[in-house]
């Protein structure tokens, strides 16, 4: 995350030379942060799927997975790792933390509402080129609504219709204050999951 954050520092000056392409610097630094918040979060809930099996094993089982009391570790793992989801305000993702590792994913309310825009971002931009739309009091936005507090968008009025699109400069301000925000967030983590290891069970 700090390399990207200096990625994004080296290159964003550039833009006074080379406006036109502020578009693609935005789109792929915000689709890379969020990838490498992903991978990381994958990655941790695997290894912590080894030191919480048991109670991994059972709490499936109860909820409906019947194999998961017999199934070799990497199926387990499967299991726990499509739990790592950013939707619904990533109560899936805190609900995993809450049973794996006995904390909260989110260090503060507003680091949380900062990575969700963030994937927010990401998903207007990747599955909705960056545009959404509505109709007033028909047609909801499907993603300019659900914004808790990032500035990054403009919007187009057309009678009663409105089209909301990024903001590009608006966004890499926007990336550098959440990279900001990851960071602290995996400096939390590190406080309570590899300084304190008291959530991991006995291996006997």
């Amino acid at each position: 995350m700090v390399q990207l954050l200096e990625y994004a520092s080296v290159v964003v000056p550039s833009i006074r030379e080379y406006p036109h392409l502020t578009p693609e610097l935005a789109d792929s630094v915000v689709v890379l942060v969020v990838a490498r918040l992903e991978a990381f979060f994958n990655d941790l809930v695997s290894l912590g799927t080894r030191h919480r099996e048991d109670t991994l094993r059972k709490h499936f089982q109860k909820n409906g997975h019947k194999d998961a009391r017999t199934c070799d570790l990497p199926t387990l793992v499967t299991l726990v790792r499509g739990r790592v989801s950013f939707e619904n305000g990533g109560k899936r993702l805190d609900n995993l933390f809450l049973l794996m590792f006995q904390c909260s994913v989110w260090p503060s309310s507003d680091v949380r509402d900062v990575v969700l825009d963030l994937v927010l971002l990401r998903n207007l931009i990747v599955h909705n080129c960056g545009i959404d739309w509505s109709q007033d009091s028909i047609v909801p936005a499907a993603y300019a609504s659900q914004f808790r507090a990032a500035d990054v968008l403009s919007v187009r009025r057309y009678g009663e219709f409105a089209v909301y699109s990024v903001d590009h400069y608006k966004a890499l301000l926007f990336v550098k204050d959440a990279t900001l925000n990851v960071v602290k967030q995996l400096q939390y983590l590190e406080q309570h999951l590899v300084n304190n290891m008291t959530w991991a069970e006995d291996p006997t």
